[in-house]
């Protein structure tokens, strides 16, 4: 069981590791950046740079949230 959860636990933290450090080129590999909102009037260049600033940040949260339940995982096995 322990080497189960030490596999488990190293693959989720590696993965959301590699998630959070690749944000920018899977935001623009998927277009998230268009398909944000923002309710803001400024000029164009401004709102493409926020938005996509915006979805940067979604998917480094999503990165973060994989990667702490890894990190917890090895803290308890490795205890």
């Amino acid at each position: 069981m322990d080497l189960f959860l030490k596999i488990l636990g190293g693959l989720l933290a590696v993965g959301g590791a590699v998630i959070v450090f690749a944000a920018k080129p899977i935001v623009k590999a998927r277009g998230m950046a268009e398909k944000q909102k923002v309710n803001l009037e400024t000029d164009k260049e401004t709102l493409d740079r926020l938005k996509f600033q915006k979805a940067i940040a979604k998917v480094k949260v999503v990165g973060g949230i994989i990667f702490l339940p890894g990190m917890l995982i090895i803290l308890f096995v490795f205890r």
